[in-house]
C-alpha cells in the first residue's frame, strides 16, 4: 500500500506540474491579449518590416504617431533610429504611425522623408490604440513586455529613452518567458547562451514525453520556433528597403539555430538571396547609399533666396560637391539600383533641383 500511495503522490504531483506548465502559457497569452497592446490596430505597412500584431508579443514596443507635415515629427525621426539600431535586437520594436494622411501624396512624401532622414524602422498607416486620447503630434506610445504603456507623450523627451531602457531590464528572455524550467535546465541553458539550434534539437528529443518534460519542450519549442519564423518574417520585409540588414540578420539566424531546421531554411535564404543578382547590386548600391543619406542629413537644402544662395555654397558647397560625386559614382556603376534612384534624389533635394 505504501508503494501504491507513492506512486500516487507522484502522478499527482506531475499532473499538477502539467497544470502549471499550461496554466502559465495560457495566462501569459490571455493577459497579453487583454493589454492595450494586444488590442491595439495596426495599419498599412508602407516601409520596413511587415508586423503583424502577434509580432509584437513579449516585446518593448515604441509607436510614435508622426506626419510629414510636422517638423518636430520629422526632426524625431534620427533619434527613432538611433533607438531601433541600439535597442532591436534586445527586444524593442520601433513604430512610426503616420497620422496626416494614407494616400497619394501623404504616402509619398512620408516614405521620401522616412528615408531621407534615415529611418530603419517600420513606417505605417492608419494605426489605433485603443483609449487613445491625444490631439498633437508627435506623440508617442511605450509599451513593455505585458502590453502596458508606460510611458505617453513626446519622443525627444529623455524620460522616455529611460522608460524603455527600465523596460528592457523588466523584461523577461524573449524566447524562454516566465516559465520555470525543471526538467529542460540543459535546453533553457543553451538558450541562454544562444546556442538556439542545441536547444531546439533538446526540446524535439523531449516533445512527445508525458509529463512536467514534454509539457516544457513542447512549450519551448513552440516559442523557439516562433522566435526563428518572425526573423524569417522581418527579413522577407525589410529585403527591398534594407537589404544589409537582411543579410546580417538571416546570417545571424543561420549561426544561432546551426543544426535544426530553422538554421537550415536562414542558410537556404542566404544562399538564393547570393545567387540573385538584383538583390546583390541593390545590397551593393545600399552600403554606397548610406554615407551619402548621412552626409546629406548634416546639410540644410539650398535656400530659394539668392542672396542666401552664395552663403550656403560658401558655407556647404564642397560637401555638396563631394556627395555630387558619390551619386555619380553609384549611377556609373549600379545605374538601375533602387537605391541609385534614392540618392538622385536626396542629391535634387539638397541642391534645389529637385
Amino acid at each position: 500500500m505504501r508503494r501504491a500511495r507513492s506512486f500516487l503522490t507522484l502522478a499527482a504531483l506531475a499532473a499538477v506540474g502539467v497544470g502549471l506548465v499550461g496554466q502559465a502559457a495560457a495566462a501569459e497569452t490571455d493577459a497579453w491579449a487583454a493589454s492595450r497592446l494586444g488590442k491595439t490596430r495596426l495599419g498599412e505597412t508602407w516601409m520596413g518590416a511587415s508586423l503583424a500584431r502577434e509580432d509584437l508579443r513579449g516585446q518593448v514596443v515604441l509607436l510614435e504617431f508622426w506626419g510629414y507635415r510636422c517638423p518636430p515629427c520629422i526632426a524625431s525621426i534620427p533619434h527613432m533610429t538611433k533607438l531601433d539600431r541600439q535597442y532591436g535586437r534586445h527586444g524593442l520594436v520601433v513604430i512610426g504611425a503616420h497620422a496626416q494622411g494614407d494616400k497619394g501624396e501623404a504616402k509619398t512624401e512620408a516614405i521620401a522623408i522616412a528615408r531621407k532622414r534615415g529611418a530603419s524602422y517600420t513606417i505605417m498607416s492608419r494605426a489605433h490604440v485603443p483609449e487613445a486620447n491625444f490631439r498633437g503630434i508627435p506623440h508617442v506610445f511605450v509599451f513593455d513586455h505585458t502590453g502596458k504603456v508606460v510611458y505617453e507623450g513626446h519622443p525627444m523627451d529623455k524620460q522616455m529613452d529611460r522608460t524603455i531602457v527600465a523596460a528592457l531590464k523588466r523584461r523577461p528572455h524573449p524566447i524562454l518567458g516566465e516559465m520555470k524550467y525543471r526538467e529542460l535546465r540543459a535546453a533553457a541553458s543553451e538558450v541562454k547562451a544562444g546556442r538556439l539550434g542545441q536547444a531546439w534539437k533538446l526540446c524535439a528529443a523531449r516533445k512527445d514525453a508525458e509529463g512536467p518534460a514534454g509539457e516544457e519542450a513542447r512549450f519551448l519549442l513552440g516559442r523557439l520556433d516562433r522566435h526563428a519564423q518572425r526573423v524569417l518574417t522581418r527579413t522577407e520585409g525589410c529585403r527591398k528597403d534594407s537589404p544589409g540588414e537582411c543579410m546580417e540578420m538571416l546570417t545571424e539566424l543561420r549561426k544561432q539555430y546551426a543544426g535544426s531546421p530553422h538554421g537550415d531554411a536562414a542558410a537556404k535564404r542566404l544562399e538564393a538571396l547570393g545567387a540573385e543578382k538584383e538583390f546583390q547590386v541593390d545590397l551593393k548600391a545600399e552600403r554606397m547609399l548610406r554615407p551619402i543619406e548621412r552626409a546629406v542629413g548634416k546639410i540644410p537644402p539650398r535656400p530659394d533666396d539668392r542672396a542666401a544662395q552664395s552663403s550656403w555654397k560658401r558655407r556647404y558647397g564642397s560637401a555638396a560637391r563631394q556627395i555630387k560625386g558619390r551619386v555619380e559614382s553609384m549611377k556609373k556603376q549600379y545605374p538601375d539600383s533602387q537605391f541609385t534612384q534614392k540618392a538622385e534624389e536626396l542629391l535634387a533635394r539638397l541642391t534645389g533641383k529637385g
